[in-house]
């Protein structure tokens, strides 16, 4: 079948806004409440293809007008701008996708319009980087005749178009239902960038939930050879054990001098720092900055997050593979590192599933079989225990018109929504865990950790403050310098970045 929806990847993940979400726009639809994820089978094997519906097309409801007539996007295209886009199309994997792609056909068909997903914008192609400057080139400079939504990150060059009033007023429009729990409301996006009533970004996905991030991935190999059994490390994550004084136990059992040459040749754990220091602090239910009801403070001397990074500074000095790279080796290093097989953990994201398993930058793959769970708990977390997340935004220029941003807003949404006849696979979760089993070696590490890391997904409030970049503002200048073989000054990083942070803090609340 030919694709009206041009150049989409699809990912059963990211398939989701709900039908409800249009309901502002005249229709009568509702999203179903979210249920718990469904057990995994006894023999371990997971249900992949939902059940198709006996007649989709039955279940399918036409948005209409004030007078009653199919919404008419006026034969538009609408283009969502990214940094991921394919050139062709991936085939439907299942069931599900199929009746996918057959309900975004009718939605072209029916509201007259078309939307395509690229990373080529105006004649240059978007970056992960510059995703931001090519929007606010665009708005500043008063936009075109196109019909573009933007893809962009969270960071403090966001608050600040958001400040400069680049980014439309998506809460002026009704097509959007921000209040609606399983397109928007839990993955909070429309509140991360928002000003009073006033909301800036969105984040359309499956019941609402943010896009897994951060977790630790484990060698089983490495492992069974210090006797550990790997499948230990899922079941402490099932009873509320996995925590941090369990994970240091294992880079203590793990970690040996093999030819006792006084130099381990096994280490405890690798990854890259910028995710590893954020997920330390969040684990222990802390963070850089806290925002607060009487505004937003700099964290870092706060018992949570303090505690966060001198546990960081423990096991950077005691199990990080980083202290025995060569003086002269790259900044991601670490990456082809873990190939060799000489590290139980590898703290990183979902997506670098190619980077713990699959080929390195030198061509070196690794045949060991791989879990992943997410980061354990810290002692001060309790119920407040947070997994990393950070999503992508998606924003419409403030250049345009109220009847072309609504156009925008409602072919995006369509985009997205859920498939009729699909919603107990999609608000099970199934939808979304069908589309990571594939890239995991266990059943499990879907099933349990990627659930788990869902429903705990948060944001650090820095992210949100004008000009503070906590790369090179805090990360980089943590963890082990490479170079020298020696860890860096905690205190004096801390010191710096709350000197500046504190500032840019200020100005915010002042704001």
């Amino acid at each position: 079948m030919k694709r009206k929806f041009l150049n989409q990847i699809v990912a059963v993940g990211a398939t989701a806004a709900m039908v409800a979400g249009l309901a502002g726009c005249g229709g009568t639809n509702a999203g179903n409440a979210p249920v718990e994820p469904a057990p995994t089978p006894d023999d371990g094997s997971a249900q992949v293809d939902p059940v198709e519906p006996a007649d989709p097309a039955e279940k399918y409801q036409v948005i209409t007008d004030a007078d009653g007539n199919p919404i008419d996007l006026g034969g538009i295209e609408v283009d969502i701008v990214n940094w991921w886009a394919a050139d062709t199309p991936a085939d439907p994997v299942n069931d599900y996708e199929e009746a996918m792609w057959d309900y975004r056909e009718w939605c072209m068909d029916t509201y007259n319009f078309t939307v395509k997903e690229t990373k080529n914008f105006s004649g240059n192609e978007l970056t992960w980087g510059d995703c931001i400057q090519q929007f606010s080139d665009y708005v500043t400079t008063d936009g075109d005749d196109g019909y573009y939504v933007f893809t962009g990150r969270m960071c403090a060059a966001a608050t600040t178009a958001v400040q400069q009033g680049l980014m439309y007023d998506l809460a002026t429009l009704d097509c959007l239902d921000f209040k609606n729990e399983s397109v928007f409301t839990r993955n909070q996006v429309d509140e991360f960038f928002a000003k009073g009533s006033s909301i800036y970004t969105m984040y359309a996905t499956g019941n609402g939930y943010p896009e897994p991030r951060e977790g630790i991935y484990f060698n089983k190999r490495v492992l069974e050879d210090a006797g550990i059994d790997p499948e230990s490390i899922y079941d402490m994550q099932a009873n509320g054990t996995w925590t941090w004084d369990a994970w240091k136990d294992l880079c203590e059992k793990v970690q040996r001098d093999t030819d006792n040459d006084g130099t381990p040749d096994v280490f405890g754990f690798t990854g890259n720092y910028d995710d590893s220091v954020e997920e330390f602090v969040l684990s222990n239910g802390g963070s850089f900055v806290k925002n607060e009801a009487s505004g937003l403070r700099v964290a870092f001397d706060d018992a949570d997050t303090a505690e966060a990074l001198n546990f960081f500074q423990e096991m950077v000095s005691t199990y990080d593979a980083h202290l025995y790279y060569p003086a002269d080796a790259a900044w991601d290093f670490y990456k082809t590192d873990w190939l060799t097989g000489n590290t139980a953990f590898y703290i990183g994201q979902v997506w670098e599933k190619d980077n713990v398993r699959g080929i390195g930058d030198d061509g070196r793959s690794m045949e060991d079989e791989v879990g992943f769970v997410s980061f354990p708990v810290g002692p001060s977390a309790g119920s407040n225990f947070t997994s990393y997340a950070q999503d992508n935004l998606y924003y419409i220029p403030a250049c345009y018109d109220a009847d072309k941003a609504w156009k925008c807003a409602f072919a995006y949404l369509c985009f997205y929504q859920d498939t009729p006849g699909y919603e107990d696979f999609i608000s099970s979760l199934d939808g979304i865990k069908a589309s990571y089993y594939a890239n995991f070696d266990d059943t499990r590490a879907v099933d349990e950790s990627i659930v788990r890391i869902i429903k705990t997904g948060g944001y650090e409030p820095a992210e949100s403050v004008a000009n503070v970049d906590i790369g090179p503002q805090f990360r980089h200048h943590v963890g082990v310098d490479v170079a020298n073989g020696t860890i860096l000054d905690m205190s004096a990083a801390i010191e710096e970045a709350a000197t500046q942070w504190n500032t840019f803090v200020a100005e915010a609340n002042a704001k």
